[in-house]
């Protein structure tokens, strides 16, 4: 029997979330490694400014690596007058190297073009070195013009100045995906997650929002717009899950800015021009049992933004649409996308069959009496018949007493393992998850649908500290975006007609997994754990003993 002190218990379990809630690292310059230079562009009345870094392989002369001669004439400006644009190179410097999957030791280096006043058209004119290619984000005004790309030939760009969400590459070729105003779905085990991106322009309407400034949003503008983007969200969009209509909780609302590494929360003290900001909502769906069909009817449409693109994700897999004023409403299920058909568990049934004290079915017992009574009759004329009639029948009757079946050597699980893992997955996640929400009440309502008695108080407790200390729930910095627990030695051991212990692994697979961006960092822990099933049919776990926890690598299932 395992040990059930609660400060052991609550321990356990606070050292598993307060490891979910550290930091998640992930690497600088994302696609850095496959291109000789990186260069990130951000034009600006006036201005064009170039954060560059460029691989030490690139300089193929040791007398280079000062960067003066070499660094300016890796891309160029052409103005609308196709004059070419000199840049000055501002700053220069070694910084060691990339840190990620493909380390290479690189140089930084800042160029600045002066551009005069608000062009409507510049071309970028690369030259890199041979044989390595120049990859490029551009953003108009904090907008990006298109996703992270090679520029291997001139390419023009047209700026619109009073909306830069209109200013484009005049190449049909280069698109933006996921730095587009749109919608992020996440199917996670109880709970639906729906990141919405809105441009200011479109949501300040509904608002009825009008900035004192045209250049930058003030601090109290900033408070007064994430407080009405929540609430007017609260209420529009609506999803349905399983069928229901299910209400939202306001998970964070957000300003998000663009830069090298993806999208960003942007800074209390950064500028933000009101013509391209863009408002980040998760609104947070929780849910009594896994989704099997997500529908979100989308309602915001304007002159401008008729098309609102979707993407869901379920595990590993992602499922695109796009919601038009004659088409809004997005449906997925489960069974329909990955061919899954939903199991459909009973557990007190469940719990009957595997039960070792359980009587026979009363087929059996049928076929026994009638094996009695014919033993009964023939006892006088074929004894050793009879004989054979009455074993049988106590074999029907009392399998246990002659070791056919039921005896504890021969059956040590509790559940079918398949069963256990699927539960505790679900068990363990949601936990996870309720680590997140800020919301006293809505933490605990969490907690309490996977952990009962003792244990439950005492994660309450300490994980609510925890999450006031920070002044933030896990969110952004780190989730644990799924559970898996291994089947290699997952145990069940049988303490009650209702209760039984489980000792285990499972990998805690934590993301930073918003706006369509993922990063992932997996954890390994081992522990023993006391569930209960309720009458409803409902685990939880009572006890848990906290066993191993080590960084891992990602898994096969990964």
């Amino acid at each position: 029997m395992m040990d059930h002190r609660r400060t052991r218990q609550g321990y356990a379990l606070c050292l598993l979330l307060a490891l979910a809630a550290e930091r998640t690292a992930f690497a600088d310059w994302a696609g850095f490694a496959q291109y000789g230079a990186v260069a990130e562009i951000s034009i600006e009345p006036g201005a064009v400014d170039m954060d560059i870094r460029i691989k030490e392989s690139v300089f193929t002369n040791p007398a280079e690596t000062g960067g003066g001669s070499l660094v300016p004439g890796l891309l160029r400006l052409k103005d609308e007058n196709g004059h070419i644009v000199e840049g000055r190179m501002e700053s220069f410097n070694g910084a060691g190297a990339v840190q990620g999957k493909a380390d290479a030791p690189y140089f930084e280096a800042r160029v600045h073009f002066d551009v005069g006043g608000k062009p409507d058209t510049l071309t970028l004119v690369p030259a890199p070195q041979p044989g390595q290619k120049l990859g490029v984000v551009v953003s108009h005004r904090g907008v990006p013009l298109a996703d992270l790309g090679a520029l291997e030939a001139p390419a023009r760009l047209t700026l619109d100045w009073n909306d830069p969400w209109r200013s484009r590459f005049d190449a049909p070729g280069r698109i933006r995906r996921h730095s587009a105003p749109r919608s992020f779905l996440y199917v996670e085990p109880y709970e639906v997650r729906h990141e919405v991106l809105l441009r200011l322009d479109d949501l300040a309407p509904y608002l009825r929002f009008k900035p004192k400034d045209p250049q930058n949003l003030s601090a109290s503008e900033r408070e007064f717009l994430k407080q009405g983007a929540g609430d007017f969200l609260r209420t529009r969009n609506p999803v349905r899950i399983n069928g229901a209509a299910v209400e939202p909780q306001i998970d964070r609302v957000e300003f998000l800015c663009f830069g090298r590494q993806g999208m960003r929360k942007a800074g209390d003290s950064e500028p933000l021009y009101p013509a391209s900001a863009l408002v980040g909502a998760i609104l947070v769906y929780l849910t009594e049992a896994p989704a099997e069909t997500v529908d979100l009817q989308w309602e915001l449409f304007d002159p401008g933004l008729e098309r609102r693109p979707v993407t869901l994700f379920f595990g590993k897999e992602s499922f695109e649409f796009e919601a038009t004023p004659r088409d809004p409403l997005f449906r997925w299920s489960s069974e329909e996308a990955l061919g899954l058909t939903p199991e459909v568990e009973q557990p007190a049934t469940a719990l009957a069959a595997d039960d070792e004290r359980s009587l026979p079915a009363i087929p059996l017992q049928a076929a026994a009496v009638a094996f009695l009574a014919a033993a009964w009759l023939a006892r006088r004329k074929h004894p050793v018949l009879a004989g054979t009639g009455l074993a049988a029948a106590a074999a029907m009757l009392f399998p246990q007493t002659l070791g056919l079946i039921g005896q504890p050597a021969a059956r040590t699980e509790a559940f079918p393992r398949p069963q256990v893992q699927t539960r505790l997955e679900a068990l363990l996640h949601n936990v996870y998850r309720a680590y997140a929400l800020r919301s006293e009440e809505a933490s605990y309502d969490r907690l309490a649908m996977s952990l009962d008695g003792p244990l439950l108080e005492d994660v309450y407790l300490r994980q609510r500290r925890a999450v006031l200390a920070r002044n933030q729930g896990l969110g952004g910095e780190g989730r644990v975006s799924r559970i898996e627990v291994l089947g290699d030695g997952l145990a069940t051991r049988k303490l009650g007609p209702s209760r039984f212990e489980v000792t285990g692994r499972w990998i805690a697979h934590g993301t930073v997994s918003h706006w369509g961006h993922s990063h992932d960092r997996h954890t390994l822990y081992a522990a023993r754990m006391v569930l209960n099933i309720a009458e409803d049919g409902t685990w939880k776990i009572t006890a848990m003993d906290l066993l191993e926890g080590r960084p891992s690598a990602p898994s096969a299932r990964s």
